[in-house]
């Protein structure tokens, strides 16, 4: 039993597979960026400044696509994410228009607004509309790549009590609980996790955005990391899984 075990451990994290890789990069990035879990919005990512201030029109369009019809799911589109999935059996649904520079063309022209947003800032090399059900729980974990930040703009959340809403994130050890309209830019390498306690989905925006800081040595590695990335999807045929059906 000893045996398989450590048998199933290499095939797990040998130098050909996801997760092997995945801790890997981080050393570099962990000793060139020293900035804290959450960042102040407006100094690394001024550009969120239109998406409040046309907050309705775009959480109409978003909630118009992600209500409306059936979505796929995280670990259908990226299976290597199957544990999300696992650990309790909720799907976390998402409308996918853009991974790591890799656009999904069938599923922008359905959010045209966002589509647009999406063409004006290559520097958001990732974007995604989070359907996340109720009950759902993603255990704790860390991101894969530090070269970007990770936006939250909240479109659809509970309001329980207190002051406390369903769109609860645990980053680095602290608790946020985002109310509609609300946003955060993040590092999503810190250790985080999030809980929708409510009875109804959760939907918020979330958004990726090339970090600007980046040391002239590492901003290399970062666009060739994402140059791999979109290789990847183009081979997996994620556009067609990932498709929204019209």
């Amino acid at each position: 039993m000893a045996s398989s075990t450590k048998v199933r451990k290499l095939l797990k994290w040998g130098p050909w597979g996801y997760r092997f890789w995945r801790e890997a990069i981080r050393i570099p990035y962990e000793a060139a960026f020293k900035t804290p879990a959450v960042v102040e919005i407006g100094q690394y990512f001024p550009a969120a400044k239109h998406l409040k201030t046309s907050f309705s029109e775009y959480r109409r369009e978003a909630l118009e696509l992600a209500t409306g019809r059936p979505l796929p799911a995280n670990h259908e589109i990226m299976p290597h994410q199957r544990t999300f999935f696992d650990h309790d059996k909720i799907p976390w649904k998402m409308v996918t228009l853009r991974a790591y520079g890799y656009d999904y063309p069938d599923n922008q022209a359905q959010m045209p607004l966002m589509q647009e947003f999406l063409q004006k800032h290559p520097e958001v090399v990732s974007a995604t509309i989070s359907v996340f059900p109720p009950g759902k729980h993603l255990r704790p974990h860390r991101g894969p790549f530090k070269g970007v930040w990770r936006y939250h703009l909240a479109y659809l959340v509970e309001e329980l009590e207190n002051g406390v809403t369903a769109a609860e994130l645990v980053i680095d050890g602290k608790t946020y609980h985002l109310k509609e309209g609300d946003d955060l830019l993040w590092d999503d390498t810190f250790m985080h996790e999030a809980i929708n306690r409510s009875d109804n989905p959760r939907i918020v925006l979330l958004l990726d955005v090339f970090r600007h800081d980046h040391p002239w040595w590492l901003a290399w590695f970062s666009k060739y990391v994402l140059f791999l990335a979109r290789i990847g999807q183009r081979l997996k045929g994620m556009r067609k899984r990932a498709t929204v059906k019209s």
